[in-house]
């Protein structure tokens, strides 16, 4: 844990996200464990304290882990390791037909857009 990668096109909080997600299955946090505070995971990823909060946000809306104001957060103590979710902000494949039909109708909307301008111009 602690290392960002800077090249990466995914945002730092999902790095971290995914890097909790992928300590947990390693075996360092088990359900019910604590996380270091916000502070403490800042520096150790060499983030600000809300691009780690954002990060935590992310793992609760994906049930991996709970927050509870005064305690902080921690593994969802109903958390089945072996059900983890998959890497968060991963690029999704998009097949090449779908690809090649919404620049089919990205041009079409374009032309349609030039001739109302067109129109509008001679009114």
């Amino acid at each position: 844990m602690g290392k960002l990668d800077p090249n990466s096109p995914q945002a730092p909080k999902f790095q971290i996200a995914d890097d909790i997600v992928a300590a947990v299955r390693a075996g360092k946090y088990a359900p019910g464990d604590p996380l270091p505070s916000y502070k403490a995971l800042a520096a150790e990823y060499g983030v600000a304290v809300g691009t780690v909060q954002s990060a935590v946000a992310v793992l609760r809306e994906r049930a991996v882990v709970v927050t509870r104001h005064g305690t902080g957060s921690s593994i969802h103590p109903d958390l089945d390791p072996e059900k983890l979710p998959g890497p968060t902000g991963q690029q999704v494949a998009v097949p090449a037909a779908d690809l090649a039909e919404a620049l089919s109708l990205l041009h079409e909307i374009n032309e349609r857009l030039k001739a109302v301008e067109a129109n509008t111009r001679a009114d």
